[in-house]
């Protein structure tokens, strides 16, 4: 029987184990194809997709200009822009991939799975392992389904993130102006 902190310390594990396969050559092309892109769209679905959200909301304070695909605010992708997908592994996924890289967009897909079909048309992969499919490339987890990759994406995207503030300059003053002041917080904290 498991008890809170063991599941704790299993879970942490788990992460630590994803995130520390991660290639760190991925990890650079990732960064420089993201400060070269016009605009950043990035797609997930389920619970993929708060990681998306959350990424597309720093990039958003970095000074990128990112979207969520089928946001109503989201433009029409095409050359210079760049698709970020997460998990990379449905026909849904798949089909928007095809849509961005027809438009002439470049691909970049976050998964346990770059060498599916997806795979095949991304412009870059970054192999993040957690379990999805319990597959034995994939770091086995004791969580349900695949809430490993989904824990594991969340904080890549934010580790990528200070990675991103440093390689660009990005102060923490400014990102702070362009997050919302429609939060109600008193002005002591903002």
């Amino acid at each position: 029987m498991y008890t809170y902190k063991n599941l704790v310390e299993q879970v942490i594990a788990e992460n630590k184990t994803t995130l520390l396969a991660v290639d760190e050559n991925e990890i650079s092309q990732l960064m420089d194809e993201i400060c070269k892109a016009k605009t950043i769209q990035l797609y997930a679905m389920g619970r993929m997709q708060l990681s998306v959200r959350a990424f597309a909301m720093r990039l958003k304070h970095m000074g990128f200009d990112s979207y969520v695909v089928y946001d109503t605010t989201t433009p029409c992708i095409g050359e210079g822009d760049l698709l970020i997908v997460h998990c990379g592994v449905t026909n849904v996924e798949l089909n928007i991939i095809k849509l961005a890289k027809e438009a002439g967009a470049r691909i970049a897909l976050l998964t346990a799975h770059p060498e599916n079909e997806h795979g095949g048309y991304a412009d870059l992969t970054v192999r993040v392992p957690g379990q999805i499919f319990g597959g034995a490339e994939e770091v086995a987890s004791i969580q349900p389904m695949s809430s490993l990759l989904e824990q594991s994406l969340f904080l890549f995207v934010d580790i990528i993130t200070m990675l991103l503030i440093e390689k660009t300059g990005i102060s923490l003053d400014e990102m702070k102006k362009r997050h919302t002041n429609l939060e109600g917080l008193p002005h002591k904290f903002a």
